[in-house]
């Protein structure tokens, strides 16, 4: 009986020691299961809270012109996606140098926010900055692209591109060709299409949009450039004749379907303008990919649809992502330098 008492005492005690090994397992699944939990708060916890406060958006150039309106309207859209506004600065001073200095002095935080023409570049390639515009800044994205186009007062002598390459052949550095400030964009657009198209012409700067078109209609300009928005207005009042459109393709607007490409008239040149936004370089990883959401989200808004067809920039593709983008820079900059040392500005 004692016997029986002792087997039936060793039997309860050993259910308590498992009773008990199963409870304090219960504490150990638990705590695993907080573990389990620990990505998500340490995915929380490397979130960043961005932005907290406006962020600036430095235009290099004055109020009122086209890259200034273009920038205000674009911020306007970002800041739906971004959640805080995009202030406006207007530093057009130097041919902008000014917002480029302005730019990066700012720290590396993403709360400066640069627009960009190709006269960032243009700047580099003639060393008129200390500051190394693409080794301290990096891209977000180029956003549009605009198509020059190049013609003649309707009371011109030439009625086509092989007229007028003729006779520039024939007679260099006679004709005239006008544009915005020596050593700009006009300059280098004029210069660079003459070279490919082995051909010299003069090119004479003005201050101004409406002094230049007075003096293509006035006869003081053999020749007229300008972008498509500027240009298409007069073809379409019959003041100007459309020789050639710097693109890839002949366009798909009615004045102009007829208007032969320069590719196709084998001059290979495409060059216009377009615009794009930067930050500088450093910022976190988290930040930047932020902003670039913001803007790409903007790119696609039909708000901004919208402004692009109202401004016919929506001719030729504009959009470039942010890598791509940055490729972009490094071939039109050698292709800059290229022309400004034929030109005699750079050595």
């Amino acid at each position: 009986m004692k016997k029986l008492v002792s087997i039936v005492v060793i039997l309860v005690m050993l259910t308590l020691m498992v009773g008990c090994s199963g409870n304090s397992a219960v504490p150990a699944t638990e705590a695993n299961g907080d573990s389990a939990n620990q990505p998500n708060q340490e995915t929380k916890s490397s979130s960043v809270d961005f932005p907290k406060r406006p962020i600036e958006m430095v235009i290099p150039f004055g109020t009122g012109g086209a890259s200034d309106i273009f920038a205000r309207g674009y911020a306007q859209i970002v800041e739906r996606y971004i959640g805080k506004p995009l202030t406006a600065v207007n530093k057009g001073g130097a041919g902008t140098i000014e917002g480029l200095t302005y730019a990066y002095s700012a720290p590396a935080d993403g709360y400066t926010v640069m627009e960009i023409t190709p006269s960032l570049l243009i700047v580099e390639a003639q060393g008129k900055s200390s500051v190394k515009f693409r080794e301290e800044f990096e891209p977000i994205m180029r956003v549009q692209s605009d198509v020059v186009s190049i013609g003649v007062s309707v009371n011109s002598q030439f009625k086509t591109i092989d007229e007028l390459v003729e006779y520039a052949k024939a007679n260099p550095k006679k004709l005239k060709i006008g544009g915005l400030s020596p050593g700009g964009l006009d300059d280098y657009i004029a210069n660079a299409f003459a070279t490919k198209a082995g051909i010299e012409w003069t090119y004479v700067p003005y201050k101004s949009g409406s002094e230049l078109k007075a003096a293509v209609l006035g006869g003081e300009l053999d020749v007229y450039q300008d972008k498509l928005i500027s240009f298409l207005p007069l073809v379409e009042s019959g003041d100007v004749r459309p020789l050639v459109v710097l693109n890839d393709k002949r366009l798909e607007v009615e004045a102009l379907k007829d208007t032969p490409c320069t590719i196709e008239k084998g001059i290979d040149f495409t060059q216009g303008s377009w615009r794009g936004f930067v930050i500088k370089k450093g910022a976190p990883e988290e930040i930047k990919q932020i902003i670039i959401d913001a803007f790409e989200k903007a790119y696609e808004d039909q708000e901004y649809k919208d402004m692009e067809a109202r401004e016919m920039t929506n001719v030729r593709a504009g959009y470039l992502n942010a890598e791509d983008f940055g490729k972009v820079w490094d071939e039109e900059y050698e292709s800059y330098v290229e022309t400004f040392k034929q030109m005699g500005i750079i050595q």
